[in-house]
């Protein structure tokens, strides 16, 4: 711009910014309507996807699932698998001792609920969720094992070991359902059966006494393993 023409000095504060500024004059910013669809289509495309992936790759994310948490996990799955193996019950029968691990009361489930099957309703309820923690247990392990080895480049990797994390949550509800029918007391239908740990009544009581460690071992198992899911 040559130094004698006048300048209006409306137009100073625009060309300050770095460019010339002519109301009026603004040319159209797209070549053509194609150009402008498909940045439009490319911005919501990404608008879509962006969220999860800022939430699962960004540096917030990174440390939270740390090496610990990862052991604390992987030990809690696998005892929940070893469960079935563990004893499950230990009592004393007409003077002789019984015991036998998970897979073994689900093996003598037949003669179990030929007993109950005399019993009340809540008996009978008692009877199918200590079938369903039994198994339960196993297959959040094994589900939580194949969520925390996954690719962790995977979009959905956080997501994944945090919905496998919060089926321990589960577990722990159904076992707190189970201990509040245990605690009602059941007339048990055939009396004590010689099982002095047993009683007259199911309870809550005769299940600490006649249970093994399989099951106090899943419940600090399913604590274990919710804690850092929770976290993420």
């Amino acid at each position: 711009m040559a130094k004698d023409e006048k300048i209006d000095p409306r137009e100073l504060r625009f060309n300050y910014l770095g460019f010339e500024y002519l109301p009026g004059k603004l040319k159209e910013f797209w070549a053509s309507e194609d150009e402008k669809k498909k940045y439009l289509e490319k911005i919501r495309e990404r608008r879509n996807t962006q969220i999860s992936m800022e939430r699962d790759f960004s540096i917030v994310n990174a440390g939270l699932l740390n090496k610990a948490d990862r052991i604390f996990i992987s030990l809690a799955s696998a005892l929940m698998i070893l469960s079935l193996f563990m004893p499950y019950y230990s009592f004393t029968a007409f003077g002789r001792h019984v015991s036998g691990m998970s897979l073994s009361y689900l093996f003598n489930i037949g003669y179990v609920s030929n007993i109950t099957a005399w019993g009340s309703l809540l008996m009978k309820l008692i009877l199918v969720m200590s079938v369903i923690l039994i198994i339960i247990s196993p297959v959040v392990g094994i589900i939580n094992i194949l969520a925390l080895n996954k690719s962790q480049n995977k979009p959905d990797y956080y997501k994944g070991v945090k919905s496998a994390g919060r089926l321990n949550v589960i577990a722990l509800l159904l076992y707190l359902l189970f201990f509040v029918l245990l605690a009602t007391g059941q007339a048990n239908p055939f009396g004590s059966l010689g099982i002095e740990a047993l009683g007259e009544t199911l309870s809550l009581g005769s299940l600490i006494r006649m249970s093994g460690y399989a099951i106090w071992v899943n419940l600090g198992a399913h604590i274990l393993g919710m804690l850092p899911a929770l976290e993420l």
